[in-house]
């Protein structure tokens, strides 16, 4: 199945505009899968960040020491 994309327009300041058309070369990116990325990292962080909020509610604050969990992986 074929995923339609839409687009949307950011306004930067020029000088900011500027740093990401430089970061986006030095990393060979275009300007605009730079930006994207930026954005899809920022939006994976969020959702990360709200399951672990999730997870601490549900586990009403219980938490598992880092040795306890190499432990029980086995490392």
């Amino acid at each position: 199945m074929a995923t339609t994309t839409k687009s949307t327009t950011i306004r930067f300041d020029e000088d900011v505009l500027n740093l990401i058309h430089k970061q986006a070369n030095l990393d060979g990116q275009t300007s605009t899968e730079f930006m994207r990325n930026a954005v899809l990292e920022k939006l994976e962080d969020s959702l990360d960040y709200q399951d672990a909020i999730k997870n601490i509610h549900a586990s009403h604050g219980e938490t598992v020491s880092r040795d306890d969990v190499k432990k029980q992986l086995g490392l």
